[in-house]
């Protein structure tokens, strides 16, 4: 939400689970709409997150949330790159000169990011190709 000031805040509110997912956009649409009667702020943006499923599995021994390594690639062949970032990477994927090779277990994730497939980066935006990976510095 931004205010005349060009201020911007964020809320977060929670909802009772829906089974279908046009009453959530339902229920959705009716709350942003009393929100709307009641605030002098505008809404830039109105996100519904919905868990897919609660996967858990433990963590490595030395695993460590500053360890992370990023790519970059071409958005546009040439002429736009974009970066994705790799939280607490294994440290069995990066090479001794810090590299990290686009292969195995990497490339399959990394595929999830490419064009025709079924994530975007942050803003919308999927890979054409990949140019390198490193571990963050």
């Amino acid at each position: 939400m931004d205010d005349a000031y060009g201020r911007t805040t964020t809320r977060v509110y929670g909802m009772e689970d829906e089974a279908l997912l046009v009453d959530i956009q339902t229920n959705v649409a009716a709350f942003l709409a009393a929100l709307e009667a009641v605030t002098d702020l505008g809404c830039v943006k109105a996100t519904i997150l919905i868990p897919a499923t609660s996967p858990e599995w433990d963590e490595i021994a030395l695993a460590s949330v500053d360890r992370g390594g990023t790519f970059s690639g071409w958005v546009d062949a040439g002429m736009k790159k974009a970066s994705l970032k790799i939280p607490g990477i294994k440290l069995s994927l990066v090479a001794a000169d810090g590299s990290i090779a686009d292969s195995g277990a990497t490339a399959t994730f990394l595929n999830e990011f490419e064009d025709a497939a079924d994530f975007n980066l942050s803003d919308g935006e999927q890979i054409e190709s990949w140019i390198r990976g490193a571990l963050d510095r």
